[in-house]
Parts: structure tokens; C-alpha cells; sequence
């Protein structure tokens, strides 16, 4: 695992632990961990990143969900801090 996915990962439990009565969809948890902040020349080039960024969110979701950390609901596309 690389460094960068471990930001990540601490990133997703650092923000699901602070909101622990609430779920998130991947969409609002990928703009919560990683915003983009550079500048962007088309329409198309946001899509891009935001696809790219759901990507890398939904790898350290399953990730963590495998390890017991989140609950990932891949019917409602939520995921809330798991409390063991």
C-alpha cells in the first residue's frame, strides 16, 4: 500500500469518524476527502477527475470495509464509521 492510499484511507476514517450518526454517498464522501483545487479547462476534464476521485474513494472504501472499519452498503451506495 502506498503512502498516498494510506492518506486516504486515514482521510475516509478521520471524516466518517467525525459525522458517526451519518452515511455518505461516494459522491459526497469523494468531494469531503478530496477536493479538487487546480484549475480545469473543460467540462469534460471535471468529469474526469471526479471519476478518477470516485475511484480511489470507492478502492479505500472496500479496503476498509473488508477490514471492518466502514459499513458499505453497495445497495444505497452509502458508507458510515463502523463502531465495534
Amino acid at each position: 500500500m502506498t503512502s498516498a492510499s494510506l492518506k486516504l484511507n486515514n482521510e475516509i476514517l478521520r471524516s466518517l469518524s467525525q459525522n458517526c450518526n451519518k452515511s455518505f454517498t461516494l459522491e459526497e464522501l469523494t468531494s469531503m476527502v478530496s477536493p479538487y483545487s487546480g484549475p480545469i479547462d473543460s467540462y469534460n476534464d471535471t468529469i474526469a477527475v471526479e471519476r478518477e476521485s470516485q475511484a480511489r474513494v470507492l478502492e479505500a472504501l472496500l479496503f476498509l470495509s473488508d477490514h471492518g472499519l466502514v459499513f458499505l452498503d453497495p445497495l444505497t451506495d452509502q458508507s458510515c464509521f463502523k463502531i465495534k
